[in-house]
């Protein structure tokens, strides 16, 4: 089982993508993506789609090693659906719940 931050970490890897390359294709830092690999920061929603965006894979291929719950799973098929907007609101949604 991988962690997610090792899982795009290993998919960064071999895509032969530096973090600064993934910095400047996402517009996430290089900071942040070296916190979600050590798996020191949990990534939102948002920033996992811009980080799979730059690296050309969805969702699922970042978490297809991982043991996720069928609920889980549904939820990112649910959120693919939805517009940037909508993912934005879902996403201040749920941080604000969890909080």
């Amino acid at each position: 089982m991988y962690i997610l931050g090792e899982r795009l970490r290993s998919i960064r890897e071999e895509k032969k993508v530096s973090s600064k390359q993934l910095e400047r294709l996402s517009g996430i830092s290089q900071s942040a993506i070296s916190k979600i690999e050590t798996n020191i920061q949990s990534p939102s929603v948002e920033t996992l789609m811009k980080i799979c965006n730059a690296l050309d894979i969805t969702i699922i291929d970042l978490i297809e090693n991982n043991d996720l719950s069928p609920d889980i799973l549904n939820l990112i098929s649910t959120a693919k659906k939805l517009s940037p907007y909508q993912r934005k609101k879902l996403t201040e949604f749920i941080d604000s719940i969890i909080k």
